[in-house]
């Protein structure tokens, strides 16, 4: 005598094995999707990167290494920066060059009551040498000597036009 099941029964193992393989479909789907959006961010971001790095230029301005355009050492030359153009922040860019090169800025400000197409390097002191590494930093700049009663500077640099902001960053 054989029992014959009823077909609801019979039927649930072939149920249970198409929703297994259902799930596991769905599993393979979303890990491949995974897989293809991690290549895809990481291809993203190697070409980001490649393409910032070649737009930045190679040739600097003048580099901060250079040691005829680098404060002597063991003197402390003080700065004064004057942007006398209507570009702003040009003082505060001049700053940060002089700065890397061993000047010590004390004030930089904007003056532009006597635009000036040029760069003019005021030197409050007899010091020729000191004025040409100021000239040489700066890449640009006629020198001129003036007395300065105050003594509060040693030099004066009015930013004209003609100064060029260096080709690499100022901060790494």
């Amino acid at each position: 005598m054989t029992v014959h099941l009823p077909p609801l029964v019979a039927a649930a193992p072939a149920d249970a094995r198409r929703a297994r393989m259902r799930m596991r479909m769905r599993m393979r789907w979303w890990l491949t999707l995974t897989v293809v959006l991690v290549v895809l961010s990481g291809a993203f971001a190697g070409w980001f990167r490649a393409t910032e790095a070649s737009e930045a230029p190679t040739v600097p301005h003048v580099a901060v290494t250079d040691t005829a355009a680098r404060a002597p050492a063991g003197a402390r030359i003080r700065v004064r920066v004057l942007n006398t153009t209507a570009s702003r922040g040009l003082a505060r860019r001049v700053t940060f060059v002089l700065r890397d090169f061993g000047y010590d800025v004390v004030d930089f400000d904007s003056d532009t009551r006597t635009p000036s197409t040029g760069t003019v390097i005021l030197a409050h002191t007899g010091r020729v040498e000191w004025s040409r590494r100021l000239r040489r930093a700066l890449g640009t700049g006629t020198i001129e000597q003036r007395a300065d009663s105050l003594r509060y500077v040693d030099f004066t640099v009015l930013v004209g036009s003609d100064w060029k902001t260096p080709a690499q960053p100022f901060r790494p």
